[in-house]
């Protein structure tokens, strides 16, 4: 007893490295993977920074200059004339804190863009895990069919062995069979392909995970349409235009401080050569018409300025257009998945059963129970589209509105 014990111990050991090995992966064990790892988000990091400096140059005013000037150069040494100055150009109309304001603004457009991508990047690692999930259950639809014709092709043979089918229906059932088999294997193949898509966003060429897990077939309730129309403001797409509505005007204020002339001092000492004499010297400069050169940067930024709201307006109707949609078809996703399920799933089960006893008793064709595994088939792959496409709608509308893909509820 005490030997069987420590066996089942030693199994239990044993066991645990491999089974956590073969752990299969969560949506959110995807998308943390590619917050954490995916190149493209990790060189965002640097674009923020790069905005961030962005900002400290277009604050600074213009800097102190410093000047030697040497005159009645080839009068002779006596005549010589040198002044040492020291000058800045004052901006007037707070320029500084306006190109500051947006140059902000630019690095928040930025952010949005990249908010915008990072979300674009977590939809698509969705897809691609959704993707997985729809190909192994087609795996396993696959390991179905070869089972139904293996038990079928034994029918067919007991038949064919007393004589009450012919040879041509067991070579028949044997083609089915291999074709069968190599479909299996396309799907591994395409199972391995998937695999391998997905592990490239956070990074890596060889996945280290075998399956994908998430509650493919708990599909939640259709929300209201109201309700996520409610939440179309948060699709980054028009956060990025609310934006841009923001920096238009900041631009049109800037331009509109160009109205008022800098001023340019400069302030030095003279020194004159022949008397050995200084002198201070101090001069004022101010550029003319600068009002009308102002007019067209106004001009341009008010046009601009004008041209956003209509932008953002257009945008959000297109996306409530496609929010719709999407709703409809998640609606429709979910209603065939209930009618396959629960009405024409059973059915067919129960048909097929009934079609195996009579094909053996003879009642039945070939042909007829080859047509009821297919529609048993069939059946078990509209429930696993309907499902799909219910969770891809969902997906696209959680893009709409600005949230974190999921699949089901276990994640």
């Amino acid at each position: 007893m005490k030997y069987r014990i420590i066996t089942a111990l030693l199994c239990c050991v044993l066991w645990v490295p491999g089974s956590l090995a073969a752990t299969p992966l969560t949506l959110g064990e995807a998308i943390a993977r590619v917050l954490e790892h995916n190149p493209r988000l990790q060189a965002a990091d640097y674009d923020a920074r790069a905005a961030a400096q962005r900002i400290r140059q277009q604050e600074q005013a213009p800097p102190m200059d410093l000047g030697l000037d040497v005159g009645n150069i080839g009068l002779g040494g006596n005549r010589l004339e040198t002044t040492l100055s020291l000058g800045r150009v004052l901006e007037l109309g707070d320029k500084a804190g306006k190109r500051g304001m947006v140059a902000t603004l630019e690095a928040g457009l930025l952010r949005h863009e990249q908010d915008a991508q990072r979300l674009d990047l977590l939809v698509e690692v969705a897809r691609r895990f959704l993707a997985i999930m729809r190909v192994q259950h087609e795996r396993d639809l696959a390991e179905q069919r070869v089972e139904l014709i293996q038990g079928t092709l034994n029918a067919v043979q007991r038949r064919h062995a007393v004589g009450k089918a012919a040879a041509a229906e067991v070579n028949r059932v044997q083609i089915d069979l291999v074709r069968a088999e190599l479909g299996l294997e396309e799907s591994e193949q395409r199972l391995n392909n998937g695999r391998r898509a997905l592990a490239v966003l956070w990074g890596a060429f060889e996945p280290d995970f075998e399956q994908v897990q998430a509650s493919l077939f708990k599909l939640e309730a259709v929300p209201a349409f109201a309700t996520l129309d409610a939440r179309i403001e948060a699709n980054p797409d028009l956060v990025r235009l609310a934006t841009l509505q923001r920096l238009g005007k900041a631009r049109q204020q800037l331009a509109q401080a160009r109205v008022r002339s800098n001023l340019e001092w400069q302030a030095g000492l003279r020194h004159f050569n022949d008397t050995d004499d200084l002198a201070l010297q101090f001069s004022v400069r101010v550029p003319l018409g600068s009002r009308r050169r102002a007019e067209s940067y106004i001009t341009e930024a008010e046009a601009l300025a004008a041209r956003e709201p209509l932008l953002a307006n257009e945008q959000r109707l297109a996306l409530r257009n496609t929010l719709s949609s999407l709703h409809q078809e998640m609606r429709h996703a979910r209603q065939r998945y209930a009618a396959y399920q629960s009405r024409i799933l059973p059915a067919a089960e129960q048909a097929l059963t009934e079609y195996s006893q009579g094909y053996a008793s003879g009642r039945y064709t070939l042909v007829e129970l080859n047509s009821m595994q297919q529609t048993l088939l069939d059946s078990h792959h509209e429930i696993l589209l309907a499902a799909i496409d219910h969770h891809a709608a969902r997906i696209e509308i959680e893009r709409l509105i600005g949230g974190i893909p999921h699949i089901g509820a276990n994640q």
